[in-house]
């Protein structure tokens, strides 16, 4: 028995050596994730920070310019001393540092360093790798079996001939190596090589013992199986290939949509940020207007001016320091804006860094014909290239429902060659002369009746073939219905910037009017004039950051319109290569 398990175990030797090759460790090497550590340029990048003074409620009123009789400060109930402007930090204040970046940089930060971008970015290889996996399907199998076994064998048989009720016995030491492969006509050939040890026991001579005993057989078989009706062909057995490769396209095209939109919101958030900036400067000159007039109305009070009007300009100066105020947090927010959308390790969100605009927007109209923009959208849409793709893999699954409706007729067929001998080398000589073959051949066939299940899967497929087309259509309608709409933004927001201009232009001269009439004297500081002339300063101040705005949603129209087209990235001079939809060629980004 210890000798049986001593020549199992040799057997067993070059099985476990392939066996442990084909387990070698093939997963991705990767960084551990450390949370911490992904959270330390942040908290790092975080300054101290300014200690904001409490500052409670006012129950008293505190004024710019207190009350004054023939030179003297009055307090009375309504009256305090006066308080320190609170316009909120300025730009630049607590330690800023201002940096001025044009657009172009900002896009190139964004599309080397956004996050956004880079999640998107592993689905093309995660489909990749799908393409990878359905091709392995065709890929040749090696298989090996060692087998030992003892069969005891009662006589008289059929298979032990002897006299007397003795048991046979039979130990067979047996292995089997091959290689098997599947088709992409949708067969599978197999070659396997089988040698088989044997001895009988009790070992008698003949005519009722074995000779030679031990024994060996050698046995080389060579296999085919091919679907002539369901099943065969290369464009049915390939099906899955075909769609994961679309797939892969599929989420290339997400990629690039998830790019576009990153730089979409950069664009956005820049000219918001231009648009803020333009505010921040008309708040700031209208409170410097405001202070003036309160100036005026302070020195004139003893002739002209009462407590009504100095009351009234002080209550315009503390409403347009808090419109300041909120104009500089909205340039602080879109600035970190701008870092968020970035993901720039040189420019955290936390840092102390203040991103402002180095661009200005387009001083002059750009002309567009729709034709042509329709035509661009048509030829470079994500989403009607993305649908094309569906349709495609509709198509496949189609053809492979169709397929399943025919009968399984199979062709099968083997060819054997076998030899015996005292020893290995025997048996394998006697194998190659060819005097014992083996062979067989057949078909097999199978007819489901009735075939519902088939029948239903084709039909199904049919039907997502026919959705998948009329989600094109209703895509080819939604990009015309956005190319018109942002065409007809973009000329929309140029008609606001000629009105706002003419308007701001307008309430400009009007006050400038009323302030030649103030140092003309021809008009007394009355609360009417002094509530007219406050107003007229709103107006501007209102007019201007109108303009303000329009030019930035000009600005803001022409990127949703390149986006419309599908080629906001050659816009901004980002290069995505990518195959052509009827090809399967690899693609590759650049910028």
């Amino acid at each position: 028995m210890r000798k049986n398990l001593r020549r199992l175990g040799w057997a067993l030797v070059p099985v476990l050596g392939v066996t442990l090759a084909a387990c070698r460790n093939y997963d991705v090497k990767y960084a551990p994730f450390n949370p911490r550590q992904l959270q330390e340029n942040e908290r790092m990048s975080t300054g101290p920070g300014v200690t904001r003074p409490d500052r409670p409620l006012p129950t008293t009123l505190e004024v710019q310019f207190p009350l004054q009789r023939n030179g003297t400060t009055q307090r009375t109930a309504s009256t305090q001393p006066q308080m320190p402007p609170a316009t909120g930090p300025s730009l630049g204040s607590n330690g800023e540092r201002i940096v001025h970046m044009p657009l172009r940089e900002l896009v190139q930060r964004a599309v080397a360093n956004s996050l956004d971008v880079k999640v998107e970015g592993y689905t093309p290889a995660i489909e990749q790798t799908r393409v990878t996996e359905a091709e392995a399907r065709f890929d040749p199998t090696f298989f090996t079996n060692v087998q030992y076994s003892q069969e005891n064998v009662l006589g008289p048989s059929a298979t032990n001939i002897s006299a007397g009720t003795d048991i046979t016995t039979f130990r067979t030491y047996s292995a089997q190596i091959g290689i098997r492969q599947d088709l992409e006509s949708g067969g599978r050939v197999e070659a396997r090589y089988e040698p088989a040890h044997t001895e009988r026991a009790p070992n008698q001579p003949p005519p009722f013992g074995l000779d030679p005993n031990p024994f060996w057989t050698s046995d080389l078989t060579l296999q085919i199986t091919q679907p002539l009706l369901r099943d065969y062909g290369a464009d049915v057995n390939r099906a899955r290939i075909t769609i994961n490769r679309n797939n892969q396209r599929v989420g290339l095209l997400e990629y690039r949509t998830a790019l576009e939109k990153n730089i979409s919101d950069i664009e956005r958030a820049h000219w918001q940020l231009v648009q803020a900036m333009r505010d921040v400067k008309i708040a700031e000159d209208l409170l410097e207007r405001t202070i003036a007039t309160g100036k005026i109305i302070s020195d004139r009070m003893i002739h002209e001016a009462g407590r009504q009007q100095l009351s009234q300009a002080n209550a315009s100066i503390e409403t347009r320091r808090t419109i300041l105020i909120r104009a500089r947090a909205r340039v602080r927010d879109l600035s970190d804006q701008l870092k968020r959308f970035m993901n720039d390790p040189e420019f955290p969100v936390t840092g102390n860094v203040l991103l402002l605009p180095a661009d200005e927007p387009l001083p002059e109209e750009v002309q567009f014909n729709e034709h042509d923009q329709i035509d661009t959208a048509m030829e470079n849409r994500v989403e009607l290239g993305q649908q094309q793709l569906r349709v495609d893999n509709a198509g496949v699954a189609a053809d492979v429902a169709k397929n399943n409706l025919l009968p399984q007729l199979n062709l099968v067929g083997s060819v054997g060659f076998k030899g015996l001998g005292g020893n290995w080398t025997e048996s394998v000589q006697e194998q190659w002369d060819f005097n014992a073959i083996d062979y067989t051949i057949g078909v097999q066939l199978e007819i489901p009746i009735g075939n519902r299940a088939a029948r239903a899967i084709w039909k199904r497929a049919q039907l997502q073939r026919l959705q998948a087309i009329d989600q094109y259509r209703s895509l080819v309608d939604e990009v015309s219905f956005n190319v018109r709409t942002a065409l007809r933004q973009v000329q929309t927001t140029w008609d606001e910037i000629y009105g706002t201009r003419r308007a701001t232009l307008a309430s400009a001269d009007a006050l400038a009017a009323i302030e030649e009439r103030e140092k003309a004297d021809a008009a007394g500081l009355t609360p009417e004039f002094v509530n007219r002339k406050l107003d007229l300063q709103a107006e501007l101040a209102q007019n201007a950051s109108r303009e303000a705005e329009a030019m930035s949603n000009y600005m803001i129209a022409i990127s949703d319109l390149e986006r419309a087209k599908g080629t906001l990235l050659r816009y901004n001079n980002v290069i995505m290569e990518e195959a052509p939809l009827d090809t399967n060629e690899a693609t590759t980004a650049s910028h």
